[in-house]
């Protein structure tokens, strides 16, 4: 019995984890139908909890004889449901993420996670809770919008955003009485979700979202790439005995008339088409900055689990530190590669080493 008890003193954390950990190890892409019909469950679930909690709260429903056995555990219910959205969105913004700029995102969402798990908050008012909501629906919509319509853009995230809003006040309007002053009601519920959306979306302006449902697979700087029929070879340096773990030429060992070749696999749901610029960079000490030599677009076409596959090449560089990074059309980072360029002045035959792409 103590450990029965112990268990309900802390059911709802482990209902929390059980839902992290169940999405941690079952997603699959983006666009996996079941994954997305789990998340949708997941917010239908939500949902209804919301509603029929506050009702119970405020008097207006009580669970009959039969749902009663069931009901007691909708708190446990609640927190499961959270921690499968929370963990499938850190899993999947992560996947489209690079450098420093969409980690206040993702810490956000880590932040989220935590604090859905502290007690006192735990206790708050409706308000709070359908902030929380908002998040999660603005958090799914960003990219499952993108996956309908086929494409990512400015317009397509304001269209995920104002579905965002009128869910939450969708789902104010079944919270608040049919009596009395009901608009001003929901506008006092829905205060807390429009400043986490408003939030959200000056994230987005300032680039600090990740470009769901995009994500680089594979990626590495090449002394060639050849492609015969489907098939990409990825030549590079055969590396020291010492450095077997290498797959790519970094650092880049330049003779005369070697060109840089970035190979990357980029993964995109089916029917979706955007194009990636691969944005080349090069350190200035002098300057202490990092200026922009060249970018570089590449037409991705979404389907392949594998991703697509292509390649920037640049023939114009010097020997420095450098890196690339393949970025959407209005410069958020999909990942970011960065490398030596040295120069090479043996002049013995190299040996070389390939790698299937």
């Amino acid at each position: 019995m103590e450990m029965v008890q112990r268990f309900r003193r802390h059911s709802a954390e482990a209902m929390f984890v059980a839902g992290f950990l169940f999405d941690f190890l079952t997603m699959q892409r983006i666009d996996a139908r079941a994954d997305l019909a789990f998340q949708l469950g997941y917010l239908a679930g939500l949902t209804v909890l919301l509603i029929y909690q506050h009702r119970e709260v405020t008097g207006r429903w009580a669970p009959r004889r039969i749902a009663q056995r069931w009901w007691r555990y909708n708190r446990e219910a609640l927190h499961f449901l959270y921690g499968g959205l929370l963990s499938a969105y850190v899993v999947l913004y992560v996947r489209s993420s690079t450098l420093a700029r969409p980690a206040v995102f993702l810490a956000l969402l880590v932040a989220v996670m935590v604090l859905n798990e502290v007690p006192p908050l735990q206790r708050a008012g409706y308000r709070l809770r359908l902030g929380l909501y908002g998040f999660c629906l603005l958090s799914f919509l960003a990219y499952f919008i993108p996956i309908l319509v086929g494409r990512i853009d400015a317009w397509v995230f304001v269209l995920s955003l104002l579905l965002s809003m009128a869910g939450v006040w969708q789902v104010a309007g079944w919270l608040v009485p049919s009596h009395g002053r009901r608009v001003s009601a929901r506008m006092r519920l829905c205060a807390p979700a429009a400043g986490v959306l408003g939030f959200i979306a000056v994230l987005y302006a300032l680039g600090l979202i990740p470009p769901v449902p995009l994500s680089v697979q594979f990626h590495g700087i090449y002394h060639d790439v050849r492609r015969e029929g489907t098939v990409y070879s990825l030549v590079y340096e055969k590396p020291p005995a010492w450095r077997p773990w290498r797959r790519d030429s970094r650092p880049f060992e330049r003779r005369q008339g070697d060109r840089l070749h970035y190979f990357a696999r980029v993964f995109a749901p089916s029917g979706f088409r955007h194009r990636v610029m691969i944005r080349w960079e090069v350190f200035e000490p002098s300057r202490d900055v990092w200026t922009t030599t060249d970018r570089i677009p590449l037409n991705v076409v979404g389907g392949r689990t594998e991703g697509f596959r292509g390649a920037a090449v640049k023939a114009n560089f010097r020997a420095g530190r450098w890196r690339v990074t393949a970025e959407t059309e209005d410069g958020r980072a999909i990942a970011t590669l960065s490398f030596r360029v040295e120069d090479d002045s043996r002049t013995d035959e190299r040996q070389w080493a390939t790698l299937q792409g």
